[in-house]
């Protein structure tokens, strides 16, 4: 009598068969796992990025268009035409308000620059003088606080600003951006280079 072979797979190979194919499907989800989290740390890093290009622009800007211009507060109170430190990192008048929409204002704006515990946030004012500030716009989150170093007319740096008259602008204003485990982040903005 003949043996009849029969059709089809032994236990062995069908178990080797799903062992093969458990190998590839693990390797081609750790392969899409993988390219998600290089996906969103990379959009991560862009935003940031994009966050802190932002922020350069808008401070180097305002400081570039600081105005020798004291000014006063909501309560008639004369201030200095650059002030640094109390409850704001700086508070001065700049220049190039753009005033698209015709409205009854200056071209000048009092902006102040504050961290808030989270982040640089920046407001304005619609009127250099009286006026109550804008809300707060938060600029640049951070972790501490940044610091702040103000070079005079004889090229010197200063920890304080401390100016010798009302309308006295620094040549130029250090910040010092912390930066998680390593140096501080330093960007150094001319103030006033229309008025220099």
């Amino acid at each position: 009598m003949i043996a009849r072979r029969a059709n089809g797979f032994t236990l062995i190979e069908m178990l080797v068969a799903l062992a093969v194919f458990a190998l590839i499907a693990g390797g081609a989800l750790t392969l899409l796992r993988f390219s998600v989290d290089a996906e969103l740390g990379a959009k991560r890093k862009t935003e940031a990025m994009a966050l802190q290009r932002r922020f350069l622009s808008v401070w180097t800007a305002d400081l570039a268009q600081a105005a020798p211009r004291p000014s006063r507060d909501e309560a008639g109170i004369s201030h200095p035409a650059f002030e640094a430190g109390g409850p704001a990192l700086l508070r001065f008048v700049c220049t190039g308000w753009s005033n698209v929409d015709g409205a009854a204002r200056p071209s000048l704006q009092k902006v102040e620059w504050r961290w808030d515990g989270k982040a640089l946030v920046r407001s304005g004012t619609p009127f250099p003088d009286g006026a109550a500030p804008d809300p707060a716009s938060a600029m640049l989150p951070l972790a501490a606080a940044p610091g702040l170093r103000f070079r005079t007319n004889d090229g010197v740096w200063h920890d304080r600003w401390e100016p010798q008259r009302e309308g006295e602008l620094p040549v130029a204003v250090e910040l010092l951006l912390p930066q998680p485990g390593g140096e501080p982040l330093r960007i150094v903005s001319l103030v006033g280079v229309n008025y220099q």
